[in-house]
């Protein structure tokens, strides 16, 4: 399982512009979109290992003259993570959109897609049945959970081929997702070309639907490098839409397609489905998926224990340094202040140096789609007489304190790994707002919880909570929860189906 080909043009752009916003995205306590819960191998990893095997990545896929990236069980995860991290900033941008911040960009630029997608509220009966089947499972969930925990045998990790579960996409399904993002055919140029000049902030709040928008029009028969069932029945040049869609769906669909289905190898269903899927307590309550999670853990922790031992934090930076040095168009004048440079003035003199001597050679940075085996050959050449600084995170400043510094991405700090989810909450209402439907609140509440003494399978964090919900409608369904809570075969059924 490993990526088909290089990309070159504005798909090479587009990928370049992922992997050096992970920079930021890697070392930022306040951001999950570094760590995608669909690909658990790459994202139980620590922090420097995240950034070694994005730059592995990068140069494989961007670097004309070096291999591709190596077929291993972590580097492919992190190739799934850079789409994953792609479909995160198209989301952000498309949320910002309605930020007040974003209040001069043009309404003739927004909502450029007249697919409706029809949608309803669940009743109170549905609602409540959701409930019903979230309580079996999750019960059921951190049950198994403790006894995986305690060392119980679930046996080997294997999944059948025919499972559509995983591997490649089932092309019968696939028809369902072409259909949606090809009927009513592409976007004609007429329509492209009537498009007015867009402002320099326009160009900013649509700076990745605009990337994503020519890498796909790119994807034509005449750039195609292999001639299949696949790539040939749908040029993604002609989807139906351009980059003023704002149906995200439609979006992941698409960069899915380009960037995953049609670009690599899959391998064994085994081997796809360690890389790809999340573990969540739906993971827990199919006892199927026990062997899965129990291969995920033995590779996160093999994968941390390796490079645990070869980390050196002399070199905490390289990694950013060669991501930054292969991937960014950012330009890094000479003469701006130590505050104002980006990203920060522990690296000024390697990212001035680096520059410089990019300048020396006449590669051009800002160049799109091209120039990425240059600048990693003067990564390479000039890295070894420029290291200060490179012990230091980008995003440090000059408050920083080395030591916290680097504890907080030492690997050694990290593991071992147990996989889990995330802490269950009280079932109760909360507090019930005037107006509010009572069958759509929850309390969030994590700490200090009880289960109902009758049928174990809800929690509450106090009498309150308890007798709220009795009313809301528990008592309708804690006889039945009781009964069923047993029920393994129905809830793993249920896990699956959901």
């Amino acid at each position: 399982m490993a990526p088909l080909r290089k990309l070159t043009g504005a798909q090479a752009e587009l990928f370049a512009a992922v992997c050096h916003h992970y920079i930021g995205e890697a070392g930022s306590e306040f951001t999950s979109s570094a760590t995608p819960d669909e690909v658990p191998i790459f994202s139980h990893l620590s922090r420097a290992q995240r950034l070694t095997l994005i730059a592995d990545v990068a140069v494989g896929m961007l670097c004309e003259d070096e291999p591709l990236p190596p077929d291993t069980i972590q580097h492919n995860s992190a190739y799934r993570a850079i789409i994953e991290f792609l479909f995160s900033a198209l989301s952000w941008e498309t949320d910002t959109l309605d930020d007040v911040g974003w209040d001069n960009v043009g309404e003739d630029l927004l909502g450029f897609d007249d697919t409706v997608y029809s949608t309803r509220e669940r009743t109170d009966e549905e609602l409540e049945e959701f409930r019903v089947k979230e309580a079996l499972i999750e019960h059921r969930a951190e049950k198994n959970m403790k006894k995986l925990n305690k060392g119980k045998d679930v046996g080997e990790f294997h999944v059948d081929e025919r499972d559509t579960r995983y591997g490649a996409t089932d092309l019968t399904t696939a028809r369902n997702i072409l259909k949606r993002i090809f009927d009513g055919g592409p976007v004609s140029k007429r329509e492209r070309d009537s498009i007015r000049p867009l402002t320099d902030k326009e160009k900013i709040a649509f700076r990745w639907r605009r990337l994503c928008d020519a890498a796909l029009q790119e994807d034509t028969l005449e750039n195609l490098h292999f001639q299949d069932d696949w790539s040939t029945s749908f040029p993604l040049c002609n989807v139906n839409f351009d980059w003023r869609c704002e149906t995200l769906n439609k979006w992941k669909m698409a960069l899915n397609l380009l960037f995953d289905t049609k670009l690599m190898d899959y391998g064994s269903a085994t081997d796809r489905a360690l890389v790809y899927g999340s573990v969540d307590y739906r993971s827990y309550a199919d006892p199927s998926q026990l062997p899965r999670v129990k291969a995920l853990e033995r590779h996160i922790n093999l994968l941390m224990k390796v490079y645990a031992s070869t980390w050196d934090p002399k070199l905490l930076a390289i990694d950013q340094r060669r991501i930054y040095a292969v991937c960014s168009k950012e330009q890094y004048p000479g003469h701006y202040q130590k505050e104002e440079l980006h990203p920060g003035h522990y690296h000024e003199e390697w990212a001035i140096g680096f520059h410089y001597e990019c300048l020396a050679r006449g590669i051009n940075l800002e160049k799109s789609g091209q120039n990425y085996q240059a600048r990693l050959n003067v990564f390479r050449d000039t890295k070894d007489d420029l290291m200060d600084g490179c012990e230091w995170d980008f995003r440090s400043r000059e408050n920083a304190v080395l030591e916290s510094d680097q504890r907080y991405w030492t690997p050694k700090e990290e593991g071992p790994k147990e996989l889990g989810f995330l802490q269950r909450m009280c079932s109760g209402p909360g507090k019930l707002f005037p107006g509010k439907n009572p069958q759509t609140i929850s309390c969030w509440t994590s700490e200090n919880l009880q289960a109902c003494s009758r049928c174990r399978a809800v929690l509450y964090c106090s009498r309150e909570c308890q007798i709220a919900d009795w009313k809301r409608g528990h008592k309708n369904v804690c006889a039945r929860l009781a009964k069923e809570r047993k029920d393994k075969e129905k809830i793993s059924q249920l896990a699956k189906d959901a």
